[in-house]
């Protein structure tokens, strides 16, 4: 018999992965892709290998794994889709218990009737090689275009350097970005969280903090983008509107301005795994992780699977995020290491969604997928505003202990040589976003932050209450380095998820109104 050619297994099992790549290879680094990669294929070709042992046709056994995969792989957009339908029940028959029993009647009756056919499975061999290798072709096409027509970018930055005064010793700097972190009248408005104790001990131990401090954009890249290259995002490069590609964000986030003043003064760049794929800071020269993890990527291919229902018999998606956390808060004050000055940049990505510490680090877990979805995803994906307010709220006042715990030492360890220390957050919380409206959108609590300095020495008289992200080190580096680099207008600029480039200056203002230079 002629010998058949099996590739279909591997096909649809490397598809799902592909397609994420595909939609996001703009923001994710292709080095990404390796671990999974080789983790499914090694997958198939095991799986292939096992059950060799019990079905002896390889046109049986090739087609028992690519029903299995194809199932597999689908799990998540039927739990959604599900949800979708309006059903959102609860343990033990929420939708994913629904979905998982349903999935494994369904493997059964399709292997089942795949094993006991009498036909030549050849021609369909054939078929769902041809299906699996387009799959796979235009997934490769489709992220390869995007890489290589990423657009260039162009800052429009002209940073001088000046000369560092003999036997100068510059301070470690800590730029923190808290995600989602909002002002002190805002949590008291929405959350009826007072917020008073954790604001009196950074003012008590010198802190300065801003309290009319708004965001100058309402998403995590926008801001960062903004922040690290001491300008607004209209100014930096010209964006197509209409573009979804957030790969001229990640490349002025990997290239900042920041980063490259501070490394002519013989700064170190440290910086901690966020778990977030926008903020995974690898052009840092200290790019810390923890052993194991997961990355957004591997978050989001796992989603797909019933592998998370699965793991909550063990260690959960949830749990490793919650781990990430604290792994930052712990290492971050042992991170300067050396006689070199460091910048420590570290994206704590709470007290945003996902909600996974109570009031008092008790572990919470959610009977959902894994994501870090907010505002009016949050409530897609199946939470409530209920679970919102009070899912913050218990983020929030651990996460104060935590911060306060880290404070504290990172001031200890600093002996005669007082660093600089930046508590901000990139934006508000999501509780009355809504990611398709702007109208639906409570404003004042997306773009209200906390904004904190800890400036020893000159720093302290620049500082103003209204100062956004975007004049941060433009006052640091005026401050410390003897630069003049002037201040700028404090703007706030809102877009939707679908459409980041339609800044909207919503700048004290009731009405949104279009930004020059992108009409309506």
């Amino acid at each position: 018999m002629k010998r058949i050619f099996v590739f279909h297994p591997f096909g649809f099992a490397l598809f799902p992965l592909l397609l994420i790549y595909a939609h996001n290879a703009g923001e994710v680094p292709p080095s990404e892709l390796v671990v999974p990669l080789l983790i499914i294929l090694g997958f198939v070709a095991a799986a292939l290998l096992l059950l060799r042992t019990f079905i002896a046709d390889v046109g049986k056994r090739s087609l028992t794994l690519s029903i299995f995969l194809l199932l597999l792989f689908s799990y998540g957009h039927a739990v959604r889709a599900l949800r979708g339908l309006g059903y959102a029940g609860e343990s033990p028959a929420g939708p994913e218990e629904i979905i998982f029993i349903l999935w494994c009647i369904l493997l059964t009756v399709l292997v089942y009737a795949g094993l006991r056919t009498r036909r030549d499975l050849r021609p369909l061999t054939k078929i769902l090689n041809i299906v699996a290798a387009v799959l796979v072709a235009v997934q490769v096409v489709a992220g390869g275009n995007t890489l290589l027509s990423r657009p260039a970018i162009t800052t429009g930055q002209n940073i001088t350097f000046p000369d560092a005064p003999a036997a100068a010793t510059f301070p470690n700097i800590y730029y923190i970005i808290l995600d989602g972190y909002a002002r002190e009248d805002v949590l008291q408005r929405l959350y009826g969280f007072d917020n008073s104790r954790f604001l009196s001990f950074l003012r008590n131990n010198g802190f300065y903090v801003a309290d009319k401090s708004t965001a100058n954009y309402c998403q995590t890249l926008l801001s960062l983008s903004s922040s690290l290259n001491l300008d607004y995002l209209q100014q930096l490069t010209a964006f197509d509107r209409d573009s979804r590609n957030r790969g001229p964000l990640v490349w002025l986030l990997q290239n900042n301005v920041v980063f490259e003043f501070l490394r002519h003064y013989g700064y170190t760049i440290i910086a901690p795994a966020s778990g977030y794929t926008y903020t995974e800071l690898v052009t840092a020269d200290r790019y810390v992780h923890p052993g194991m993890t997961l990355s957004e990527l591997d978050n989001s291919l796992l989603s797909l699977t019933p592998i998370p229902f699965v793991m909550r018999l063990g260690k959960t998606q949830y749990d490793f995020h919650r781990d990430r956390v604290h792994f930052i808060v712990n290492k971050l004050p042992s991170l300067q290491q050396g006689p070199a000055p460091c910048l420590v940049i570290a994206h704590i990505v709470s007290p945003h969604p996902p909600f996974v510490f109570g009031p008092d680090g008790e572990t919470i877990s959610r009977p959902r997928l894994f994501n870090f979805s907010d505002g009016s995803h949050y409530y897609r994906e199946g939470g409530t505003p209920e679970e919102y307010l009070d899912g913050y709220r218990g983020q929030l006042a651990y996460l104060n202990r935590r911060i306060e715990t880290m404070i504290r030492e990172i001031l200890d360890e600093a002996g005669d040589n007082p660093p600089l220390i930046i508590l901000q957050a990139d934006h508000g919380p999501g509780s009355h976003l809504d990611w398709d409206s702007l109208p639906a959108t409570d404003l004042t609590e997306r773009m209200s932050i906390l904004n904190a300095y800890y400036l020893p020495g000159p720093g302290k008289n620049p500082l103003y209450p209204e100062i956004t992200p975007v004049n941060t080190f433009r006052v640091v580096f005026n401050e410390y380095f003897g630069t003049q680099f002037p201040l700028l207008p404090d703007r706030n600029y809102f877009s939707t998820i679908d459409s980041l480039y339609h800044f909207r200056d919503v700048t004290s203002t009731d009405t949104p109104t279009p930004v020059p230079g992108n009409p309506e």
